[in-house]
């Protein structure tokens, strides 16, 4: 700081008043301080304006000193800060009584002299700004922050909070703590809740009362207040049927006054319309609606689980019948031209279909079948002619309908016509006869052994108008004929998809299984993650691989890692242009960094062990899977100059291909990775849009084939089809190893010619293989009867068992 320049009227002040004080103090005469001067008179207070909002946030802080006559000097901060004139005061009193025998007379004098004056640096004098003043001058000091404070009282009558709060931010930084700031942000925060109130926005309006609460909780009118928001919160919640969310703001409220009136009011309210919702309850189980009384209770629970005895009476209803809630991700519009079923509907397709023979479980690298129909099947003439003989009775959990030995006749020789819909050329060539002996046995005659009986029978049996009438406990419309056999679709909307038993349980069944699943949809991944933990679903049949090993440790879930990764590759069209351009189909190939995408993309921070790259369509853990194969290269420089080659060989541009592609998650967030990098070295590949119908060159495919043998067949030919006309886009040696995988009826044989047509499929880039990933159901800890490594999320449903369960605590 720059040295004083103290005037000579400073100095006769201190001469004829300072020495004196400290002997006798006589009253102060009010002279004109050292910075005035005669011509420019000091304003008045009266006269000096407030500084507005933006002046006091950029301009230069002043203070103001107001003297006895109440003359404004304008200096910069003064110190000490705040308190100035009675900290001095204090200070001096101290000294005064502090005895001559501790400190010198000539240097208590000097002391005393200097705590009756502050030094102070003028604003509006650039030639001579610094000053001494006496302050017995002085009538009080409004430093800049009492400024700021004053304008947000301002600020706060004409109702602009947003300025306020900056001030508010500004004097915090700038001296926090300072006198008054604390009580102008509790007024801040109310009135900011009484604003937010008035405009309806509740919710904003409670977390600002909630901070009033935590500082002041005796504010006043501040009970009044939080009455108007619970009214505006939990009326909304009740009034759109969302009684969690109600719950919720009612915890809320209750947290900070649980006496409040409103909350004893509203506490009234849900627990009277949960007494109503069990009461329908009650009335639909007297009327045979067990169903209907299982919502109700539901119902019940979720509008106020404390009622006391709706935990007992909520266990009877649901036991009796029980509803799976499924929470899945939203499939986006897929590809008019996509041919092939998208994951939704294969998960649906397993949940409601029954086949003659279905996958059970991997064992050794190869895939076990059994049967709910067949009770056993005896081969003769070395297996050319077999005898099957079917279930005389079902269990009481099946929800199969009856079927007869010739209801399955019939279907078999379904695919034995000409129909090419249901036809199935390998079955032509195979069957020689097929015929039903009684109701409960039929015969099948082949002129050739196939490697596999049970793989060629995974056909699903139907639920026909004519085995639906012969079953009485089938409620079905008589004339609907439906391939779901097991659960059938109900009534649903844009977000449920709704399924029953096919069969319900008969009456005094002593243990009850799942009756409905009703699949959830939801917008993403963090949705279904949050309906999980609120309680609001209770299965998850794909989960996200970044949340699985948090899921693993949360002790309210089961995770089950699935027995079949899911394999995603491209598929080529036989009519495409890359039919005929190996060096075209192996620059796509090329061109992908195949285990960034993986890592990056799809696994994000889970685990790698997840997933991994693989060779062909079929999974890696099958002894029909070549896992010597070497996986190709990432080299977009070999790709870029494999596309050159190819613009000279065809004279002229390549053209741009065609992407068809499901509408799962995982897949939008690929794809546009794929494309990019074939864009890359030059190969334009573009999306085909949900309402088109143009034709594909590629395809997305995801996959989960547990036969490699028999599902080989659905790769090699867009709609699958078994004709050998079909075959005729591949080389002449390829074809060669196909049929001698069809003659073959032995597994040893059988694995190295699948060995061998996936090296060659891979040398030839026939497809593109990408990677395969672990597939993770999640489950709540109330179900049992689910396997621990199932096929597929729905395997054996239908003896699940859910107990009854309902989260309690305050949402």
């Amino acid at each position: 700081m720059m040295p004083l320049r103290v005037s000579w009227l400073s100095i006769l002040l201190w001469m004829g008043c300072v020495i004196p004080t400290a002997l006798a103090q006589p009253d102060p005469v009010v002279t004109p301080p050292p910075a005035a001067e005669a011509e420019t008179p000091l304003p008045k207070l009266l006269d000096v304006p407030l500084p507005e909002a933006d002046e006091l946030l950029r301009g230069k802080p002043t203070d103001w000193i107001v003297l006895l006559n109440k003359d404004v000097l304008f200096v910069e901060p003064v110190t000490p800060r705040p308190g100035t004139l009675e900290q001095l005061k204090r200070e001096f009193e101290e000294l005064q009584r502090t005895p001559v025998t501790k400190i010198p007379l000539e240097e208590k004098l000097q002391k005393l002299a200097e705590l009756q004056r502050i030094q102070v640096t003028l604003l509006n004098d650039p030639n001579d700004p610094e000053y001494t003043l006496e302050t017995r001058f002085i009538g009080e000091i409004i430093y800049f922050e009492d400024q700021v404070l004053r304008r947000i009282q301002k600020l706060y009558q004409a109702g602009d909070l947003n300025k306020a709060y900056e001030l508010l931010m500004f004097l915090d930084r700038r001296h926090r703590g300072w006198p008054g700031s604390h009580e102008a942000y509790l007024q801040f925060l109310y009135l900011e809740t009484v604003k937010l109130t008035d405009e309806g926005q509740f919710e904003s309006a409670l977390l600002s009362i909630e901070r009033l609460h935590a500082l002041q909780s005796d504010y006043p009118e501040l009970s009044r207040q939080l009455g108007r928001i619970a009214d505006g919160l939990i009326s909304a919640g009740i009034e759109a049927g969302d009684f969690r969310r109600a719950r919720h703001f009612l915890g809320r409220v209750q947290r900070l006054q649980a006496d409040h009136e409103r909350v004893v009011q509203w506490t009234g309210t849900l627990t009277t319309l949960s007494q109503q919702a069990l009461q329908s309850a009650r009335n639909s189980r007297n009327s045979g609606d067990h169903r209907a009384a299982a919502l109700s209770a539901d119902h019940a629970a979720l509008i106020w689980p404390a009622l006391p005895g709706l935990k007992e009476e909520h266990r009877q209803f649901v036991d009796r019948y029980q509803i799976l809630r499924v929470g899945v991700i939203a499939d986006a519009a897929k590809s008019g031209s996509y041919p092939f079923p998208s994951l939704s509907e294969d998960r649906q397709r397993r949940l409601c279909e029954l086949l003659l023979f279905e996958e059970d479980r991997i064992h050794d690298g190869r895939v076990r079948y059994r049967s709910r129909w067949i009770e056993a099947w005896e081969p003769r003439d070395l297996g050319r002619d077999i005898h099957f003989r079917l279930q005389p009775r079902r269990a009481n959990w099946e929800s199969r309908p009856v079927v007869t030995a010739g209801e399955i006749a019939d279907l078999i020789t379904q695919r034995l016509g000409s129909n090419p819909l249901q036809a199935d050329a390998r079955w032509q060539r195979d069957v020689v006869a097929v015929s039903a002996n009684s109701p409960l046995e039929w015969n099948l005659k082949l002129s050739h052994i196939p490697l596999r009986i049970e793989s060629r029978l995974r056909i699903p049996i139907p639920l026909t108008s004519t085995a639906a009438a012969r079953s009485r406990d089938i409620t079905l419309d008589a004339s609907d004929t439906t391939l779901n056999s097991r659960f059938v679709p109900g009534e649903g909307s844009p977000n449920l998809a709704m399924f029953r038993r096919t069969r319900p349980q008969p009456v005094g069944s002593e243990i009850w299984h799942v009756a409905e699943v009703n699949e959830h949809s939801y917008p993403d991944w963090p949705r279904v993650l949050q309906a999980l933990l609120r309680g609001e679903i209770d299965f998850i049949p794909a989960a996200e691989w970044g949340d699985v090993a948090g899921l693993s440790q949360d002790q309210r879930f089961f995770v089950h890692r699935s027995q079949l990764p899911r394999t995603d590759l491209i598929q080529i069209h036989p009519d495409s242009v890359l039919t005929t351009s190996a060096s075209l189909r192996r620059a796509l190939l090329h061109a992908l960094d195949r285990q960034t995408i993986l890592q990056s993309v799809i696994l994000k921070d889970a685990s790698l062990e997840y997933g991994r790259l693989v060779t062909g369509p079929f999974a890696s853990k099958l002894s029909a899977y070549d896992a010597q194969l070497r996986q190709p290269e990432t080299d977009a420089i070999r790709a870029a100059s494999l596309v050159a080659t190819v613009r000279r060989q065809w004279n002229g541009p390549i053209p741009v291909l065609k992407l068809a592609v499901p509408g799962d998650v995982v897949t939008r967030r690929v794809v546009p990775e794929l494309i990019a990098a074939w864009k890359r070295v030059g190969i334009t590949v573009e999306v085909i849009p949900p309402d088109s119908d143009a034709p594909w060159d590629l395809a997305y495919r995801t996959l989960q084939l547990a036969d490699p043998t028999e599902d080989l067949w659905s790769l090699l030919h867009p709609a699958g089809r078994t004709e050998w006309k079909s075959l005729a886009i591949y080389p002449h040696w390829l074809r060669e190893r196909l049929w001698e995988l069809e003659q073959t009826v032995d597994w040893p044989t059988a694995e190295s010619l699948m060995r061998q047509i996936q090296a060659e499929f891979l040398q030839e880039v026939r497809w593109l293989p990408l990677w395969e990933v672990d597939q993770f159901t999640i489950i709540r800890k109330r179900m049992t009867g689910l396997r621990t490594e199932p096929l597929h999320p729905y395997q054996d449903i239908e003896r699940w068992t859910l107990q009854s369960w309902y989260p309690t605590e305050v949402p």
